[in-house]
């Protein structure tokens, strides 16, 4: 019996490993920029390219005080300097447990290339800021 509670434990043990690792290693945040407690990261992991100048990327935008992550799925044309912003969700931060989404796609508009929005397109194409 004791062999068995053992093995048992051992099994639970490995799971919650394994579907912790996983958990963790689907994010690969990039720090792109911070404002007081808000930081500004790029899911790495999320990169889907679409053609050499269109893609789809997570911006996490982090806000420390209230222990909530908001995750921003854009669409980025970056020769056109436009992106559109495809779905919205609110996470706590230290659970990832969602609080909120919303999937409404938005209107495209036009971004400056020394803005928050340009510091991501910059990132993904160049690999740098």
């Amino acid at each position: 019996m004791r062999r068995f509670v053992r093995i048992f434990f051992g099994v639970i043990f490995a799971a919650v490993i394994f579907f912790d690792f996983t958990n963790c290693s689907a994010e690969d945040l990039r720090f792109i920029d911070a404002n007081g407690d808000i930081g500004y990261y790029v899911d790495a992991s999320t990169i889907q390219m679409v053609t050499d100048s269109i893609f789809f990327v997570d911006l996490a935008i982090i806000r420390a005080s209230l222990n909530q992550m908001e995750v921003v799925n854009l669409k980025i044309d970056y020769w056109e300097q436009t992106y559109a912003i495809q779905s919205v969700r609110t996470l706590s931060y230290d659970e990832r447990t969602e609080l909120k989404s919303d999937n409404t796609p938005r209107a495209t508009a036009s971004y400056a290339k020394n803005s928050l929005i340009g510091d991501v397109a910059k990132f993904v194409i160049e690999g740098s800021i």
